[in-house]
């Protein structure tokens, strides 16, 4: 709810707007669901309307007048800020506006919260500048047909006096109970003590190091391999910052759900030993409103109405009465509880837990940040610490956050809509179809003509509107014809924007339409999907590239990010400290260009806490696994997995560059008479794979019996990192490759880039991004100073130094090149551990 504050000695500095205590005091009535519909360009719209009533009104009119009044508490102070949109000063009253801009039909009724707004805003005037009466007028202006509607009411000092402190005094009551916690909470910080008697080797630089970084701001990468413990490094350190001066709130954000698990038991431990953080748990929507085994649809869903009338006392059960862990059977809880969606709950309790966890989606993606920490209207600089796990994921899901894509295949149901509904709209998406598909084939683009329209929306006033596209050939400006159906081109041509800003308007009346039938959800999607391309093509830069797609009559205009370092950095730089943290951020200089951090940032690599004879790297050079050779290449993996995994009876998890590889193998390994004739369970990743069957395969290796347990993954995927198999669970891991992603156009337009850079394209694109992949695959092997076991690389490549230079120097290496070699190295290394 935009409230912030720090510390100084006892006293808490507190902030708040006067339309955010309006929205958490007053707001009542349903949770919008269903058709409503506001255009995401309605802002800038609604800021031109103010400042054609703010440029019409006379010479004593004073515009846009800054307000602030400071409320001293024993324990806090609490600023509240706004900004009133005109002021008139007369000898005999004070006029004050406030302008609300609408569209569409509207009921004449002004809003009780808009009232409210005006009257809080003279209840601070009147503070700052008493004695006379005033006279408030809300005045709403419509921006379709130029009309004002003004309501007036003129009240006396004393009344606004009162309006102001009746609702100040539930908000200070509120805040009362919110800094007590935060008092009891510090307490218990500051005694906190680290929850292990003994640190692991690496623990306590890094420990030493996240306390700095709250301290002083900024960012950092730690690079702590498996076994420093660095859940608990990062997580301990940050917990204690938010006793201090810098730091208010700590967010957490992971590549995948199940990340969550690790910091969830890490915080059982540190409330045992009495810390009092209360954290928030974040998912998707459709992850914490179930119905039985489905999803629940908000357009029916009964807890969203009347949703904000039980908000309030949802909230003050949740931060002051349940457990300190807001996850999402909580959260379920207090849905049942109050009948509120516990979903929406979420994002209300956000601003007010102590610790926020969440997906990489909450800091990083556009679309899904949360506003009161990146919104547009939030602080230039947040006091949080932001916490990455994992960070060497968010290079590609930033890439994948930061491209937007228009996909003809999701158009159908919206086509035949508009055709019976609105004709104009399903012309329009299919002559850009048209257009597109004429550009694969021809090298040209051709036009529609466009009706001009009473009203058009200015969408993206950066570029004047067109009424109409000429119906003339526009020449393309293509980089390169890649095939057939693959084209990068230079920019969106002028007639593909204006067919899309056409379609827009027409899509957005039909939106608005209050009872739109089963199609809204497919129309809504498809209109965000074209407006945020459209929006993006705007935006200045050489990041991204656009790329032209066909697949059978199907079509993909894909605004490719090459280099999401821009886009990251404007996220984390809103935080107060910012610890990027991975057991693979290798090489540095790779992860520092893309996550945006510069040399100027603090970057610390951790030595591995394991002693090199628990484990032994063995690099199998003699075999080809590129893609060209690796159908050669089956029968001989299969033989080194059957090798390996009878050196020693136990669980062997083996790791391929994809599935079909995999399946290759897997047939070959099923014929082989010495393991089909032996106690040993082969087990395979499968692409339809979901959490469930995730823990069921897991469960496997964690089973205690006399079996050999042979498991089939692929690199990167869900449990080429993210899983604990420690001690017997498994003592072996065959890497099969590289790593490095599949050839495809746009791996090699990241290439493209980063060599145009005078950087080494193809590290950039193929080989570090491989390399981690190695890394983290064979990180799964070592988790305690108790396990032992091997990991064997296969692939010809890693004799090249610059594939074998990358390999991590603490690794104990072996290369060898023949199956004998491996059964020797093999022999040799479980002797010695035996």
């Amino acid at each position: 709810m935009g409230v912030s504050n720090s510390r100084d000695d006892k006293a808490f500095s507190l902030d708040v707007s006067v339309r955010d205590l309006v929205e958490f005091v007053l707001r009542r009535g349903d949770l919008r669901s269903g058709p409503s519909f506001t255009s995401p360009s309605r802002a800038l719209e609604g800021t031109r309307g103010h400042q054609k009533l703010q440029s019409s009104r006379d010479d004593h009119y004073r515009a846009e007048v800054a307000l602030k009044w400071v409320t001293v508490r024993p324990t806090f102070t609490l600023t509240l800020r706004g900004r009133i949109d005109g002021v008139r000063e007369g000898p005999e009253e004070i006029f004050l506006e406030e302008i609300k801009t609408i569209t569409g039909e509207w009921s004449e009724k002004p809003s009780d919260l808009h009232w409210a707004q005006l009257r809080i805003y003279g209840g601070i005037w009147n503070r700052l500048n008493p004695s006379k009466p005033l006279h408030l007028r809300l005045t709403y202006f419509h921006l379709e047909s130029d009309t004002e509607y003004c309501f007036d009411e003129k009240k006396t000092p004393s009344f606004v006096e009162s309006f102001l402190q009746e609702v100040l005094e539930k908000y200070l009551k509120w805040l009362d109970r919110h800094v007590a916690r935060t008092v009891q909470r510090n307490a218990t910080i500051e005694n906190l003590t680290f929850p292990f008697s003994k640190l692991r080797a690496g623990q306590a630089s890094m420990l030493e190091a996240v306390r700095n970084l709250h301290l002083k701001g900024g960012a950092m990468m730690v690079e702590a391999p498996t076994g420093i413990g660095k859940t608990m490094a990062s997580l301990f350190p940050s917990i204690k910052a938010l006793a201090g001066e810098h730091v208010r709130q700590l967010m957490v954000v992971l590549a995948r759900t199940p990340g969550q698990t690790v910091f969830q038991e890490a915080l059982k431990l540190l409330e045992q030993k009495g810390a009092k953080v209360k954290t928030l748990s974040m998912l998707a929507r459709e992850k914490v409103c179930r119905r039985g085994n489905k999803a629940c649809d908000p357009a029916t869903c009964a807890r969203r109405e009347g949703y904000f009338d039980r908000l309030g006392e949802a909230r003050g059960a949740a931060i002051h009465e349940s457990p300190d862990l807001l996850n999402t059977t909580v959260l379920n809880e207090l849905g049942e509880r109050f009948n509120v969606c516990p979903h929406a709950l979420s994002t209300h309790l956000a601003p007010w837990v102590d610790i926020v966890m969440g997906d990489y989606n909450y800091a990083f993606d556009p679309g899904a940040q949360l506003s009161y920490l990146f919104g547009e209207e939030s602080p230039r600089r947040n006091r949080i610490a932001l916490l990455v796990d994992e960070s060497h994921n968010l290079v590609d899901r930033g890439r994948e956050m930061h491209s937007q894509c228009i996909r003809t295949e999701n158009w159908t149901p919206s086509v035949k809509w508009l055709q019976k509904n609105k004709p104009e709209g399903a012309t329009l998406l299919r002559q850009l179809w048209k257009t597109m598909r004429a550009t694969l084939n021809t090298g040209s683009s051709t036009g529609i003509r466009i009706q001009p329209t009473l009203h058009q929306t200015e969408l993206f006033p950066a570029e004047k509107q067109t009424s109409s596209i000429q119906k003339t050939s526009e020449p393309l400006k293509i980089i390169k014809r890649v095939s057939p159906s693959e084209v990068v081109l230079e920019e969106t041509p002028k007639s593909w924007g204006l067919l899309m800003e056409r379609f827009l308007q027409v899509a957005e009346e039909q939106l608005k339409t209050p009872h739109l039938d089963a199609v809204h959800t497919e129309l809504l999607e498809l209109y965000f999907e074209i407006y945020k391309f459209l929006k993006a093509t705007r935006e200045q830069g050489d990041h991204h590239q656009l790329i032209l797609k066909r697949h059978h009559r199907h079509i993909t205009l894909h605004r490719f990010c090459m280099d999401p370092s821009r886009e990251i950095s404007a996220s984390w730089k809103k935080t107060w400290s910012t610890l990027f943290f991975s057991a693979t951020l290798s090489p540095s200089s790779f992860y520092q260009q893309l996550l945006g951090t510069s040399e100027h940032h603090s970057n610390l690599s951790l030595p591995s806490p394991f002693q090199r004879s628990q484990w032994q790297t063995i690099i199998h050079t003699g075999i080809f696994t590129t893609y060209r050779q690796r159908v050669f290449s089956y029968s001989e993996v299969a033989q080194v997995i059957q090798i390996t995994s009878q050196s020693k009876q136990g669980n062997y998890l083996a790791f391929f560059p994809s599935f079909e590889y995999l399946r290759q193998v897997m047939q070959r390994l099923s014929d082989l008479p010495e393991l089909t004739g032996s106690k040993t369970v082969l087990m395979a990743q499968s692409q339809e794979m979901d959490e469930s069957a995730r823990s069921e395969f897991l469960k496997v290796f964690k089973q205690q019996n006399d079996y050999t347990k042979i498991g089939l993954a692929v690199m990167g995927g869900i449990f080429g990192e993210g899983i604990d198999l420690a001690g017997k669970a498994l003592i072996g891991v065959v890497v099969v490759g590289v790593g490095l992603p599949q050839v495809c156009l746009e791996r090699d337009l990241i290439r493209e880039h980063f060599d145009a850079y005078g950087d080494n394209g193809f590290d950039f694109a193929y080989r570090h991004p491989g390399i981690n992949r190695v890394m983290q695959a064979v990180g799964r092997l070592i988790r305690t100073e108790q396990d032992r076991g091997v990991a064997v690389l296969i692939d010809q490549r890693y004799s090249d130094e610059s594939y074998h230079a990358l390999l991590p120097d603490a690794w104990p290496k072996e290369e060898i090149e023949s199956s004998n070699d491996l059964r020797a190295a093999l022999q040799r290394f479980w002797n010695s551990n035996d």
